[in-house]
């Protein structure tokens, strides 16, 4: 997944507005102004806060519940879309905000068991939301194998076939969970029957997963309920169980 990264410097280079004298816009007052934007999607300004970089203000959107986060300028006219980096140490200040943001509480973890298609490996419990068709969770697939196959992690296995994208998949989900096939017959795009307890499965999936705010795959859960979606190497899933 390709993601825009915008360093915000620039911005503020010969500027003569005095920032420390400004404070951050009211949500009412904002969610006003952001309506010209979102007009056909129903949100709610969550809070609005100083972000890291001085001069701009968090904002937490709740829409479709999940919880996004995007920055406007104090007087609340300007909205910055993009990513706080902080060089010095290498972190994404955006994506450890969102992260913590959308954590899910261990409430919503238990719903998720009722999900699960099928378990590999042993060790800290990592929860993957996969389509059997997305080229994508195919890489995220192949780097989990080895792990679990090592004893390192224990691999929660959630089939989430999007259908709008991959027409197909919703009937290799199906089949896997029929057939009672693991993580290597899912690389190799196993297709097999069909049975109701494999649809039922499957489809408590599709409706259960957008209310916890999980709508793309490869999504991962944590342990300690933080999702984070997209390709994480060995090292970084690692990192995140430890």
């Amino acid at each position: 997944m390709k993601k825009l990264i915008i360093l915000l410097l620039a911005l503020f280079l010969g500027s003569q507005i005095v920032w420390a004298d400004k404070g951050c816009p009211a949500p009412d007052k904002l969610k006003e102004t952001l309506k010209i934007l979102f007009s056909r999607q129903d949100f709610k300004i969550a809070s609005v806060r100083p972000a890291p970089v001085a001069g701009l203000c968090e904002v937490i959107i709740e829409a479709r519940g999940s919880k996004k986060l995007t920055y406007v300028d104090a007087s609340g006219r300007y909205l910055v879309v993009g990513r706080i980096i902080d060089i010095k140490a290498r972190k994404d200040l955006t994506q450890e905000r969102v992260t913590e943001l959308n954590r899910l509480s261990p409430a919503k973890l238990k719903e998720l068991e009722n999900l699960v298609a099928f378990s590999v490996g042993k060790g800290p419990e990592i929860f993957l939301i996969t389509d059997p068709d997305c080229p994508h969770c195919k890489r995220a697939e192949r780097i989990l194998l080895p792990l679990a196959q090592e004893g390192k992690i224990k691999v929660k296995v959630i089939l989430f076939p999007l259908e709008a994208l991959h027409p197909k998949a919703k009937e290799k989900a199906v089949a896997i969970i029929c057939d009672g096939k693991g993580l290597s017959a899912l690389i190799e795009g196993y297709q097999g029957k069909q049975c109701q307890k494999g649809l039922e499965k499957v489809e408590k999936a599709i409706a259960t997963l957008p209310k916890l705010g999980i709508r793309a795959t490869p999504t991962y859960i944590f342990p300690d309920g933080r999702m984070i979606s997209g390709v994480l190497n060995a090292e970084q899933l690692l990192r995140m169980v430890k």
